[in-house]
């Protein structure tokens, strides 16, 4: 019998330097990883703007200020949210490169999206103390203090209400995941060979 392809599914709070990881991990494996491209992906099935998409990727829906899509071919459903139907293209598009290759996905809910598929996951969840991650996005972004401690703070509540309103799961929880890395405790070039050494 068929075994479904190797998939890394990488979930990371912000700043805690998941995108790093999954680059890494990928080219120590000579997998893909997918990350922004899905939303490129997505709109390219859907026939959309790219565009027009794009202020919707990993965002949940907000249900007092949202824009309906009324664009696209049939694989879009019209008049839904531009966050609904981004996320339905986008989990199309991460099962179907699950079905042709070993890759690694980041964010999405990619999790949960493969869970009733034949793919092998692994399923990664980065974290590190906030310092830490107001710290690094100080310097990877020349911010201040303060700017680095809103952004920090707007993105993980962008992230957690996204994966939660799409998933009913609990963002982050250690459960849902079979590798839990923090960042200030294990260091990046580490924490790739943990996830290469499990693929």
């Amino acid at each position: 019998m068929f075994m479904g392809h190797r998939v890394i599914c990488i979930g990371r709070q912000f700043g805690s330097g998941g995108h790093e990881i999954a680059v890494r991990t990928a080219e120590r494996l000579g997998i893909k990883v997918y990350e922004r491209e899905l939303l490129h992906l997505a709109c390219k099935y859907g026939e959309l703007s790219a565009n027009l998409m794009e202020s919707s990727d990993e965002r949940a829906t907000n249900p007092f200020l949202y824009q309906g899509v009324y664009e696209g071919n049939y694989h879009v459903i019209r008049g839904l949210p531009t966050s609904e139907v981004l996320f339905a293209l986008q989990s199309h598009e991460i099962k179907r490169i699950a079905k042709e290759e070993d890759c690694i996905f980041v964010g999405r809910c990619a999790d949960f999206v493969l869970r009733d598929t034949d793919a092998q996951l692994l399923r990664v969840f980065v974290s590190a103390p906030d310092e830490q991650r107001i710290r690094r996005k100080m310097e990877q972004e020349s911010l201040s203090l303060s700017e680095a401690k809103r952004l920090v703070a707007k993105m993980d509540k962008q992230r957690r209400k996204y994966y939660e309103g799409y998933t009913g799961q609990l963002w982050g929880d250690p459960q849902n995941h079979d590798l839990n890395i923090d960042t200030s405790v294990i260091p990046i070039h580490h924490a790739v060979e943990l996830i290469v050494s499990r693929f």
